[in-house]
C-alpha cells in the first residue's frame, strides 16, 4: 500500500473520531411524584454530579407541574454554579435567558447563553422564578440537599453566590445537557495506532 494511501486512511480516521462528540445528560430525569409551590425571588436548587472532564454544557432541562395538579404560570431563569470548599454554590458557570413556563410539560434544551467546558465535579442546578412556580418535585430522599438565597428576579442570577441557606428533603426534576469530545491525546493515539496497524498489515 502506498504511503499516500496510508496517510489518507489515518487522516480519515482522525476526522471521524474528531467529530464523534456524544451528547450526555446529567441530573434528575426520572419524574418525581409531586409539584412544588416555589416562592418567587429566590435562587434555589439542587446538586448534580458531572462525572467526566471536558463536558461542554449546552442547555438546561426541567419538568414543570404534575399531571394531577394545575401548575402556576411563571417566568424563570436557570443557571449552573460550581461548588465551593463546603460543597455549596459558588460561581455561576452558565445561565439561560428568561423562559415562560405555562403548562405541565417537560421543558428540555433551554439553551444557555454561553457553552463553557467544565471538568468533573459537583455542581448546582439553580432556578429563579418571577412568580409562584410549580417545578416537579420529589420528597422521598430525606438527605437531598437544597440551597437557596433571596434574590430579586429582575436582578437575574448573580455571578457569585451570596450567603446561602440550606435544608434537606426535597429534589427537583432539573438536569444539564451537553457533550464530550474525545481528548486530543486520544485522537493522536488513534492516528498512530492506525498507522502502525496499516504498516503491520503491509509487511505481512
Amino acid at each position: 500500500m502506498k504511503a499516500t494511501h496510508i496517510a489518507s486512511l489515518v487522516a480519515a480516521g482522525l476526522l471521524a473520531v474528531t467529530g464523534a462528540a456524544h451528547a450526555d445528560t446529567y441530573g434528575n430525569t426520572n419524574p418525581f411524584e409531586t409539584q412544588s409551590s416555589h416562592s418567587p425571588n429566590f435562587v434555589l436548587g439542587v446538586r448534580v454530579n458531572i462525572p467526566v472532564n471536558g463536558f461542554t454544557v449546552t442547555s438546561f432541562g426541567m419538568m414543570y407541574g404534575h399531571e394531577n395538579f394545575t401548575p402556576n404560570t411563571s417566568n424563570a431563569i436557570f443557571g449552573l454554579y460550581t461548588s465551593d470548599g463546603n460543597g455549596l454554590p459558588q460561581t455561576l458557570v452558565a445561565v439561560t435567558n428568561p423562559i415562560n413556563l405555562n403548562a405541565q410539560q417537560t421543558y428540555d434544551n433551554i439553551a444557555f447563553t454561553s457553552t463553557p467546558t467544565i471538568n468533573s465535579g459537583t455542581y448546582w442546578m439553580m432556578a429563579l422564578y418571577e412568580s409562584l412556580a410549580s417545578p416537579r418535585m420529589g420528597l422521598q430522599d430525606p438527605n437531598s440537599l437544597v440551597a437557596y438565597w433571596s434574590n430579586p428576579y429582575a436582578n437575574g442570577m448573580p455571578a457569585t453566590a451570596p450567603a446561602i441557606t440550606t435544608y434537606t428533603g426535597q429534589n427537583f426534576n432539573y438536569w444539564i445537557n451537553g457533550s464530550v469530545v474525545p481528548a486530543p491525546g486520544a485522537l493522536a493515539a488513534f492516528g498512530v495506532m492506525g498507522l502502525l496497524g496499516v504498516r503491520r498489515r503491509r509487511s505481512n
